[in-house]
């Protein structure tokens, strides 16, 4: 049964910051996940997963690694 503990972190690469959303664990195969935008800038963020630990805001180049991961298929869960 999903609580309020099974939150999965969401990055905005624009931003630079991790957010986790209520409501985002996905725990029917049958139910598409729904995108979620960053509060502050409003683009859809990116699914990073249960365990994903992020880089301090200011580490840019730590954040493009994050990013090039990401868009390689990885994923944090």
């Amino acid at each position: 049964m999903p609580t309020a503990t099974n939150r999965v972190h969401f990055a905005c690469f624009g931003c630079r910051k991790t957010f986790k959303q209520a409501g985002s664990s996905n725990w029917d195969s049958n139910v598409p996940e729904r995108p979620f935008p960053c509060p502050e800038c409003k683009q859809p963020m990116a699914r990073m997963g249960r365990h994903f630990k992020a880089p301090r805001q200011r580490a840019v180049r730590a954040w493009q690694e994050v990013e090039r991961l990401y868009l390689q298929g990885e994923r944090f869960d």
